[in-house]
């Protein structure tokens, strides 16, 4: 009960300050404490410089960063951060020089005696203090927590971005697991309707099928093994459904064992029957191969076209090639590089992913 509270109270963002204002006293105080005369001199010295820390830090945190943000002014932005120091030095200074020095002259003897016979004004507006002592001693916190938030913004960023793509995966593959299966049925109604002695086994590979596409597919990224089970179970009902019509051609060559997004390839292989398999009236030759290295896969799926095809593939693409392209874009955008050519008898798709 103890431990979800802690939790609870460090997810709040004004707990999560707090603690490390603490930390920031405690580590001044920790460092000073053989400097100065006694615990109420550090307590005071160092809570006036903390709470002057706190409020110039959230001076640029909550009103000069957000403006910027918004107006993208550098100048401005520089001229406001100028403007705070100046304010925390003349603070700081004055603070020193009026109240602890005169308070606390033993601790600041040495000081006294090198810079006491300058004037107020002399002291307060040394330029060898304003921009390289005051920085240092007055505004490391504010830097810090700048880091911080710019570092915690970026995080944002990329988890919106990465929530992003997964939601429009998850509509990608919405829309690519119907249109699949959809295929697949009419195979199946196809082979029925001729009452086929091979339905039975139709119904077995389907089933496998079924099970990948509906629980595997959830997942982002599969083995390329089970990508491969997948379109051996395809060609499978492919062959039984065309037989002698189509003369099939795969080979698999797995040195490694990299993923792979789930449907990636089959999509490709799809196509190939639709446009050089469906329409042909002799013998359609289709030539698949994957291979894998390392660091890559490589997948080719050749397909021949028939002369009574209709407009060219690339004209009018399937729903599941213009599908698998953004897949691509989104999943291995700059690792990918896909290459379709076409000729009057001869499509031809090569695929090279290199592997996360």
């Amino acid at each position: 009960m103890l431990k979800e509270k802690i939790q609870m109270y460090y997810q709040q963002t004004w707990f999560r300050h707090l603690l490390f204002w603490i930390l920031v006293f405690w580590c001044y105080s920790l460092s000073m404490l053989d400097y100065y005369g006694s615990m109420q001199e550090i307590f005071i010295t160092y809570g006036f410089r903390v709470a002057l820390q706190c409020v110039a830090t959230y001076i640029c945190l909550l009103i000069i960063l957000p403006r910027y943000q918004s107006k993208k002014n550098s100048l401005e932005l520089i001229l406001s951060f100028l403007l705070v120091l100046f304010i925390v030095h003349f603070i700081a200074a004055t603070w020193r020089v009026l109240y602890l020095e005169p308070t606390y002259p033993i601790t600041y003897l040495t000081c006294i005696r090198k810079f006491g016979h300058l004037t107020y004004w002399q002291r307060v507006f040394d330029p060898q203090v304003l921009f390289f002592q005051t920085p240092v001693k007055y505004l490391q916190p504010t830097f810090i927590l700048i880091a911080i938030q710019y570092y915690s913004r970026l995080q944002k960023l990329a988890e919106l971005g990465e929530r992003k793509k997964l939601a429009e995966l998850q509509v990608l593959k919405h829309q690519l697991n119907p249109h699949f299966l959809f295929n697949t049925l009419n195979n199946l109604y196809t082979l029925a309707l001729k009452k086929s002695d091979t339905t039975p086994e139709v119904i077995s590979r389907l089933s496998d099928i079924l099970d990948y596409t509906l629980y595997r597919c959830n997942d982002q990224y599969v083995s390329i093994e089970k990508e491969i089970e997948l379109i051996e179970n395809y060609l499978t009902l492919e062959k039984i459904r065309y037989g002698k019509r189509v003369l099939i051609n795969f080979e698999t060559s797995l040195d490694s064992q990299l993923e792979i997004a789930p449907l990636l390839l089959l999509t490709f292989i799809e196509n190939a029957f639709k446009h050089g398999v469906s329409q042909e009236i002799n013998q359609a030759t289709i030539d698949i191969a994957v291979q894998t290295t390392e660091e890559q896969i490589n997948f080719s799926v050749k397909n021949s076209i028939p002369n009574t095809a209709l407009p060219s593939i690339s004209q009018k693409e399937s729903i599941g090639l213009t599908n698998v392209k953004k897949q691509l874009e989104l999943l291995y955008t700059n690792a990918y590089q896909l290459t379709i050519d076409q000729t009057r008898d001869l499509y031809l798709v090569q695929l090279n992913i290199q592997a996360a």
